[in-house]
């Protein structure tokens, strides 16, 4: 199969079959490992996103609502920094729909965290509207809304190499959120996506998209990172906002007992790296959904909603 001369309808058609098993596990895994021999091409992005789309359950969220997470796999095994953020952005009264799932390649996933802090991890459309209206922060297990990707679970997993499907978690939250910062372990895959993203939606959705030097799917610091924004890529150095750049070890995460209680603790005010980037990450957040204007009044902003004990709050609420 020539994949370059295919259409996203003819994508969507082939996801379609892949997702509903009417071809055979041989012919799905031979598809698969195509797609990285042809480095994941933007029109099986697209295809892909529109068929597994269309089996979602789908959650409504209020139009300032803004989703930050990453694509996993850059195996740096970090402390959990963008669920970390959602407290911090929650705090500054913006609705934060935090799509997520388990551990895959990390040593701790989203999900792992938000079970380790005791928040409750719902399959209930009407629990989450209601989270997100009255608490600013609900959590969206992939899982429990994309049940259709169980049927592609085990030939993934048979393949034991990263495939299109590690990739799509962040164009796929239920509540499609009208922003977005979107962590991404490859480089080469951002554009990708970001095109998806821009096209595969109503023209008022913004995003940023970021990749640290380092690998990292966050706003890294240990080095510069990159921002695509609108198909323009820019370099983010953590000095130039008055941040020191610290050694990947500063930021090493454990399991989720440990990344909880560092969370709990960056939450209640302990000066740290981890706060650093969280505080840089969530900065850009807060210029992404037009709550600032610079990224320095995003780091003074994040650092008094940390300070004041106000993202602190947001976890107690979440917690009750």
């Amino acid at each position: 199969m020539n994949l370059t001369n295919l259409t996203t309808q003819n994508f969507e058609e082939i996801f379609d079959q892949i997702i509903e098993l009417k071809i055979s596990e041989e012919e799905i895994k031979k598809f698969l490992l195509e797609l990285n021999e042809e480095n994941l091409p933007t029109n099986a992005f697209i295809g892909a996103v529109a068929s597994l789309k269309k089996r979602a359950k789908k959650i409504s969220a209020p139009e300032n609502a803004i989703d930050v997470c990453g694509t996993g796999g850059d195996k740096l095994k970090t402390l959990n920094v963008s669920t970390a953020v959602c407290f911090v952005i929650a705090a500054a009264g913006i609705p934060v729909a935090k799509h997520g799932n388990k551990a895959i390649s990390s040593l701790s996933g989203s999900a792992d965290i938000f079970s380790e802090l005791g928040i409750k991890i719902s399959p209930d459309v009407g629990e989450i509207e209601k989270n997100l209206r009255e608490k600013n922060l609900a959590f969206i297990f992939g899982p429990f809304f994309h049940e259709a990707m169980k049927n592609v679970a085990a030939i993934r997993k048979s393949l034991a190499v990263p495939t299109i499907f590690n990739f799509l978690g962040p164009l796929l939250n239920p509540a499609n959120t009208r922003f977005q910062l979107i962590g991404v372990s490859r480089r080469d895959v951002m554009q990708k996506m970001e095109t998806c993203r821009r096209l595969s939606g109503v023209e008022t959705k913004t995003s940023y998209f970021v990749h640290g030097f380092d690998g990292m799917d966050e706003i890294t610091l240990t080095d510069n990172s990159y921002l695509l924004h609108n198909g323009r890529e820019e370099i983010i150095d953590p000095t130039k906002f008055g941040l020191k750049k610290v050694t990947l070890e500063a930021l090493r995460g454990f399991d989720p007992k440990h990344n909880a209680q560092k969370l709990i603790a960056l939450l209640q005010g302990e000066k740290s790296a981890y706060q650093d980037i969280v505080v840089l990450n969530a900065a850009f957040a807060f210029k992404l959904v037009g709550r600032v204007n610079k990224i320095e009044e995003g780091i003074e902003l994040a650092r008094e909603l940390i300070n004041n004990g106000s993202a602190n709050s947001i976890l107690k609420r979440c917690q009750k």
